[in-house]
């Protein structure tokens, strides 16, 4: 064996090395999302228990019909933190409770653009059932309340939205 074989064993052996450890490593750390994302919510209230108080707050008013004390509290906590889907979906329940299907699919919308766990069935957070059943009510009010003098440009955007919720339903685990 020449020095040229031996520094080609050494690099070949190294990149075998390297690999085995890149492998390992990216291994562990889709186990280690996979747990994290299980995790998420339990990590969300360690890191702002306040919230989630404040959030189940919201959902007990919701559950005893209190819509307008319950609308109060989830408009000013959606001003504190507009990133949070949970309060989407929150004010999404509010509208159905009053019979708005359109404007609740748009909560419903915002909510899972934020956070893409509300259509994954492997997940606590998992609404999916929830959010087609409103999906398919704002398509039937769009379809059969129609008055004839309403804006076009208008009724196209619900339109393109029940029709972008559906396709965001159908990719989804649920």
């Amino acid at each position: 064996m020449d020095a040229l074989d031996k520094w080609s064993l050494f690099f070949i052996t190294a990149t075998i090395v390297y690999a085995a450890f890149l492998l390992d490593f990216t291994g562990g750390q889709s186990q280690a999302q996979e747990d994290g994302m299980r995790r998420a919510p339990v990590l969300q209230s360690v890191l702002n228990p306040e919230l989630d108080n404040k959030i189940q707050l919201a959902r007990d008013m919701l559950v005893r019909d209190n819509l307008e004390k319950t609308e109060l509290l989830v408009d000013e906590l959606l001003s504190a933190f507009p990133y949070e889907g949970q309060l989407y979906m929150l004010k999404g329940d509010i509208l159905m409770r009053r019979q708005q299907p359109v404007a609740a699919m748009y909560e419903y919308k915002e909510a899972i653009e934020l956070n893409p766990d509300f259509l994954d069935k492997k997940t606590e957070l998992f609404q999916g059932k929830k959010i087609k059943v409103t999906v398919e009510e704002a398509l039937s009010t769009l379809e059969s309340g129609l008055p004839k003098d309403q804006d076009e440009i208008r009724l196209k955007d619900h339109l393109k939205t029940v029709y972008y919720m559906k396709r965001k339903l159908a990719g989804s685990c649920g």
